[in-house]
């Protein structure tokens, strides 16, 4: 009688464990396939209540910013993308961007636009929707900000919102700075590989130590460069043909008292040179054994790359020296003599220098703006 009565105990613990076993498994059968959709950033806008009712439902579009535009060259072109970027996540809306951008710049970097960017299968379907239309607007900006757009609800649900112009301001992207240099444009294996051998080759000229850099990311390849015992690294970007002929050129005395001011600030600072005359640089800077110029056969992206690269920075006018010193995110000394037609404290980044008339470098405060 023990004994059965011990039988029957241990049967119907062994039925509770199995029905337990059978109601997790059936739960995470359920729970599972469903893919949610999480926004690492606050939401401001209207559209919170529409995203957050939808996590489940991965490609449910409320609002896109849109960019088709290639106008410009790189540095162009990267303000725009920047630019779109930051008003899509400001709004929690999507982005679309076209194959030809998409192409473009994924020569060059990784451009990681998750969780945003939708497809071109995606956007078609969406406005050729008749039955479910969306708004669309566009907006034409060439260097200004628009503070506007940064309020809760400028780019609303149901709407297509289409960047055209230059967007040369970084205060539509200041918010997403960490993104912009650590997920979208940083360097693909490609170019890091064809940059690394450049700083290889000085590193074994001036000396004769070849260093074994890990290229995993650029990120990883930039802290060892920046963590080297051996040198700092400043990257020089100058832009003369175009700017020659409209006297926006930077002369030959700013380029050396910059390159003075790092020299007594670091006594083992190296200068590498990128630019549009290399033939002229190679000439003004020949008897500098602590400055190089990238080769000739290095494209406008790996001179980007490279400067990027670097700890700080000393640049002339354009959107190309802007980016240059914006991804090396060091000190950035800057030529006041560019007119780029922004308003400066919409325009220069803070805390760049910048040289004045007199050459003197001041910081980039309220008395220079």
């Amino acid at each position: 009688f023990i004994n059965d009565n011990n039988f029957q105990s241990t049967k119907w613990r062994f039925i509770q464990v199995l029905l337990v076993i059978l109601i997790i498994t059936a739960i995470t059968l359920y729970i599972l396939p469903m893919k949610f959709v999480t926004y690492p950033f606050s939401i401001t806008s209207k559209n919170q209540h529409a995203i957050t009712t939808i996590t489940a439902q991965k490609t449910k579009i409320y609002c896109i910013v849109y960019l088709k535009d290639r106008s410009g060259r790189l540095g162009n072109r990267m303000f725009m993308i920047a630019s779109a970027y930051g008003l899509a996540r400001l709004h929690s809306c999507h982005l679309y961007l076209t194959p030809e951008i998409i192409n473009e710049m994924n020569a060059i970097f990784i451009l990681n636009l998750s969780p945003f960017l939708i497809s071109s299968t995606i956007f078609n379907s969406i406005i050729h929707n008749n039955s479910k239309p969306m708004t669309k607007i566009s907006k034409n900006v060439v260097c200004q900000y628009i503070p506007e757009l940064t309020r809760p609800n400028a780019i609303s649900s149901g709407c297509i919102f289409e960047l055209k112009g230059f967007w040369q301001s970084y205060l539509h992207f200041a918010k997403y700075n960490d993104d912009i240099r650590e997920r979208i444009f940083v360097a693909i294996q490609s170019v890091l590989k064809k940059v690394s051998k450049l700083f290889i080759n000085i590193y074994e000229k001036k000396f004769n130590f070849k260093p074994q850099f890990s290229l995993e990311n650029h990120q990883s390849f930039k802290k060892q460069l920046v963590q080297s015992n051996w040198t700092t690294w400043i990257g020089i970007h100058v832009r003369r043909k175009d700017f020659v002929l409209l006297n926006y050129s930077s002369t030959d005395e700013y380029l050396f008292t910059a390159i003075d001011y790092y020299i007594k600030r670091y006594s083992n600072a190296y200068f590498i040179v990128a630019s549009d005359d290399k033939s002229y640089c190679k000439n003004l800077f020949h008897n500098r054994s602590n400055i190089f110029v990238t080769p000739q056969s290095f494209s406008m992206s790996d001179d980007l790359i490279t400067l990027s690269l670097c700890e700080h920075s000393i640049i002339t006018g354009g959107t190309f020296g802007w980016w240059t010193g914006y991804l090396a995110n060091g000190q950035v000394i800057h030529d006041k003599v560019y007119p780029s037609g922004c308003e400066r404290r919409e325009y220069y980044y803070p805390p760049w220098f910048l040289i004045d008339g007199n050459v003197r470098a001041h910081k980039n405060s309220k008395n220079i703006l």
